[in-house]
């Protein structure tokens, strides 16, 4: 893995909060690293300070509803999933015999390609620079023409400011991306933020934009990176964590609205739900043994597949 790598982001924190109790309650390892995003000052305690009363102590056991709280802030219950339950845990178990995540021991299959073989190029076959140029440039304008696409989205979008389960909303969305699909978000941000200030501007959101045919009002644009950030609203800038929570929100929501956009041959807006298990349960059995039904119910309803969408992405309807 890259040496600035922290893994998925499975939450985010503003003022007056704090961590770190899960590995207090539960004994277990710290699987979690903490990121500040801006100036932060933290206060630390010691577990021997810690009142008996307390579960924080280590000399009592939580309650259920605790450890759910617990559990649902830093994530653990988003994979408990039985196909994967099981590489899950013992994922956690050897980031933490690898020591430190930024100096782990790299991992065929995980950090290394080794599996992978580039098959050989015949001689005169993508030899020539001007080819490679071309192409490199056309995926680029790819990559920009889709984050394009994610702020036309995240500009119709309407966050609830200031609420921290808009925030965490985005923050598991982040947190289901693939690496590869989160190298490329960098990779894309770090494309339009051309002052390399940390920070995508106004000025070079408008150009990312211009640059794939998607001109934009200021006023448009002011939308876009305002809604980037439910954190706050008046954000006049994007920095790294809210563009990442606009590519993965966005990102979903196309795959859930280009999917049943296939189902729905007459263009009506609404797919049938037997069209949908079975696309959903075909999928399944070609990565798992399960054979139970997805969408659990006796009667082809007709489901209204853009309401549909925004509940799978956790937003309230």
């Amino acid at each position: 893995t890259p040496p600035d790598y922290l893994g998925a982001v499975i939450n985010v924190l503003g003022p007056h909060n704090y961590f770190g109790e899960r590995a207090l309650i539960t004994q277990e390892p710290r699987a979690a690293s903490i990121r500040a995003l801006q100036k932060t000052r933290c206060f630390a305690f010691d577990q021997k300070d810690v009142p008996l009363s307390s579960v924080l102590s280590g000399s009592k056991q939580a309650t259920s509803e605790r450890m759910a709280e617990v559990n649902s802030k830093y994530g653990t219950d988003v994979y408990d999933i039985d196909m994967i339950s099981n590489q899950f845990s013992a994922a956690n178990t050897a980031n933490q015999q690898r020591g430190s995540v930024n100096s782990p021991d790299a991992i065929r299959g995980v950090d290394v390609d080794e599996d992978y073989v580039i098959p050989p190029m015949e001689d005169n076959a993508l030899r020539s620079d001007s080819n490679d140029r071309v192409i490199s440039l056309l995926v680029r304008f790819k990559q920009i023409r889709r984050a394009a696409k994610c702020f036309e989205y995240i500009m119709k979008s309407r966050p609830n400011f200031g609420d921290a389960g808009e925030a965490r909303r985005r923050a598991l969305l982040v947190s289901k991306l693939t690496r590869s699909q989160r190298e490329e978000f960098t990779d894309l941000f770090h494309i339009i933020d051309s002052s390399r200030d940390g920070f995508v501007s106004m000025i070079e959101l408008r150009r990312a934009m211009e640059t794939v045919g998607e001109g934009r009002s200021d006023d448009e644009l002011r939308e876009m990176i305002n809604n980037a950030n439910p954190n706050i609203d008046g954000n006049a800038e994007i920095d790294l964590g809210a563009f990442m929570g606009v590519m993965a929100e966005a990102e979903f929501y196309y795959l859930f609205l280009d999917t049943f956009e296939l189902l729905d041959v007459n263009n009506t807006g609404y797919v049938s739900s037997q069209d949908l298990d079975r696309v959903l349960c075909g999928v399944r059995d070609l990565i798992s043994d399960d054979r139970m039904s997805i969408i659990d119910t006796e009667d082809n309803l007709q489901v209204d597949y853009e309401t549909y969408a925004n509940m799978l992405l956790g937003k309230p309807l």
